[in-house]
């Protein structure tokens, strides 16, 4: 059974999911909610985070990556002090930085269709101020690897946050740290799972394939017939791999 409370961060009200207690906590993506976890939360457990600005959350000052991995730490603080952290896209880079501003409380890492770099095409950032709704079908063109349910229901969401849609791929373009990775000013010693839909158009396999030769201690899993969404497009198979490494992990 998934429940929904909420905690206070800077005066503000921040909305989580929580599925079974366990030490794992999922960070969404771009102009996405805590529910895009809903089938791992069911299935798996642990706590989702409706970033400040989505869902249920309030709205807050946002204008930086670490702004929003100052969120989640606080979060984490007050639900399970240290856990997993299972970060897709914007959510993969909150994730990196999470782990490099707060080591402490990071048990290990999942990165799920993102990377070291997130450069978005111009013209999806363009057209989102001047036409959302083609914008938003080029992203999910390119993210999902078939028109499901999940295509419609994300589509809905976007067009209804498009605001927070550009602030967050805003900031997902000037996300990069992938010098700080190839001339090792940045090293993850954490346990790391990565994992990516093979006919992921966003963040491609080979940006996965930079975190495997990169991150010593990482486990690479290329789950096939799935696009950037791979966690609603193949959630047995998604989970089959999630669950694997938590029983290394947390057992």
């Amino acid at each position: 059974m998934i429940e929904r409370f909420s905690v206070k961060i800077k005066g503000k009200s921040v909305s989580i999911l929580k599925g079974e207690d366990r030490k794992v906590f999922y960070i969404h993506s771009s102009g996405s909610d805590a529910k895009q976890w809903r089938y791992q939360l069911e299935k798996i457990g642990g706590y989702s985070i409706d970033l400040p600005n989505h869902g249920k959350s309030e709205g807050s000052e946002i204008t930086s990556i670490d702004d929003y991995a100052y969120y989640v730490n606080e979060a984490i603080k007050l639900t399970c002090k240290s856990a997993v952290i299972v970060g897709h896209s914007l959510g993969g880079a909150i994730a990196q930085k999470f782990y490099l501003n707060y080591p402490e409380r990071c048990l290990g890492l999942v990165l799920v269709g993102t990377g070291a770099r997130l450069r978005v095409l111009p013209e999806i950032l363009e057209n989102l101020k001047v036409s959302p709704e083609n914008a938003i079908d080029k992203i999910l063109e390119m993210g999902f690897y078939e028109k499901t349910g999940h295509y419609e229901e994300t589509k809905k969401k976007y067009l209804k946050n498009r605001d927070v849609l550009y602030l967050d791929l805003s900031l997902c373009d000037k996300f990069d740290l992938l010098d700080g990775y190839r001339d090792g000013r940045i090293t993850i010693d954490a346990p790391t799972l990565i994992i990516v839909g093979r006919e992921d158009k966003l963040t491609p396999v080979k940006y996965a394939e930079f975190f495997k030769n990169h991150i010593p201690n990482s486990e690479l899993i290329i789950i096939d017939d799935a696009g950037h969404m791979v966690m609603l497009e193949k959630p047995e198979e998604f989970n089959s791999a999630l669950s694997s490494f938590l029983t290394k992990i947390l057992s």
